[in-house]
């Protein structure tokens, strides 16, 4: 066939039977079809962890040109009421709003070892879940593991960003000791994280703002010295019966955490998703990757690991997750610091794009 006729056969393809095409109509199909809007309310809302003290407005702005809406408020050891305020009326400025508001009173260890004092710890984190009440901030961080030990070392990874590293063994033979004057079981513990949330999960509801609950990472059942309790799945249902059926107590899904403890975790991260995600338990998501299972991990960019994030974002879609999800431990690539702008701008835009696809694929 000449060109010029294959000019007029072309020409005379009607727009009619062009749509008859398979291939062509769901090309098409593809192009025009309106995904859902970042910022619609059932969507998942893509934010970062935001160091609020030490957060420049230059930070800020970036965040605002990088698209970001949402942001994980930390406040550090102490947070009036009025500096919650300014800094919600800050962020605005920039379009952007606080999804989670941490404060670390939670953390003294007067609550979590169950020592004298601990009820006035716990009065100043009712009164921090009041003022976020107050201000319509709808969830806070939680965590619950005293003597805990993160890292064992700092790596250059294969793609030569550094990252944090957990050997057992390194850990075990160099690093491990006696946090305090004796040992805490895991029965104390146990006790101690009752007490607590017995005292304030009735005022999170007063005040409407939910409680996520963060595993133990590394998720090892014994450091330093002292039990830790949320290293499997068993650990979050004991503390959902703890809390009873109250709605506002759920999960900071760490899917980092969940992927270092691999098989020990009673139920894998996909379970976990079906499990509480499908019950509306899992309020926020810490969305991270690893080298691997423990004994020994390195934290790595979200397409640098062994976990599938793909499939983790599609699995929390198809529950219906709308929480908030944030880029965990982002990695500083060359010439970071701060917030680790460039780290933080590769993350949100692998994770939106993870998002839109998902979004298309659920429906």
């Amino acid at each position: 066939m000449s060109e010029h006729s294959w000019r007029i056969g072309l020409a005379r393809l009607s727009r009619r039977s062009f749509w008859r095409l398979p291939l062509a109509a769901g090309a098409m199909a593809n192009l025009t079809a309106a995904p859902i809007a970042e910022d619609d309310p059932g969507n998942i809302k893509i934010a970062t962890r935001l160091p609020v003290r030490s957060a420049t407005d230059e930070d800020l702005l970036f965040l605002k040109q990088i698209g970001l809406r949402w942001v994980h408020a930390e406040f550090g050891p102490d947070a009036p009421f009025e500096f919650i305020r300014s800094t919600q009326e800050r962020l605005r400025r920039f379009d952007i709003e606080i999804y989670v508001g941490v404060m670390d009173a939670y953390r003294s260890l007067r609550i979590q070892l169950g020592q004298p004092g601990r009820d006035e710890d716990i009065e100043k984190f009712q009164t921090f879940l009041l003022d976020l009440g107050r201000l319509g901030i709808p969830v806070t961080k939680i965590d619950f593991h005293p003597a805990n030990t993160y890292t064992t070392s700092m790596i250059e990874t294969p793609r030569g960003y550094r990252a944090r590293q957990f050997d057992v063994e390194e850990f075990r033979s160099k690093i491990e000791r006696q946090a305090f004057e004796r040992e805490y079981s895991a029965a104390e513990i146990w006790a101690n994280y009752a007490y607590f949330i017995r005292a304030v999960l009735p005022v999170a509801e007063k005040a409407n703002v939910r409680l996520a609950l963060h595993p133990d990472d590394p998720p090892l059942a014994f450091m330093n010295g002292v039990a830790k309790i949320f290293v499997n799945y068993d650990g979050y249902r004991r503390a959902e019966e703890i809390a009873g059926a109250s709605k506002h107590w759920g999960l900071m899904f760490c899917v980092g955490t969940w992927g270092e403890g691999g098989e020990t975790m009673g139920k894998n991260i996909f379970e976990m998703i079906r499990d509480f995600g499908g019950r509306g338990k899992i309020h926020a998501v810490h969305f991270r990757n690893i080298s691997s299972p423990l004994p020994r991990f390195h934290e790595t960019f979200m397409d640098d690991g062994y976990l599938d994030m793909y499939a983790i974002m599609k699995a929390l879609r198809e529950v219906r997750f709308s929480g908030s999800m944030v880029p965990d431990h982002v990695p500083a690539l060359a010439g970071d610091r701060g917030i680790n702008r460039a780290g933080t701008a590769y993350c949100i835009t692998y994770m939106r794009c993870l998002l839109r696809r998902a979004n298309e694929e659920v429906g």
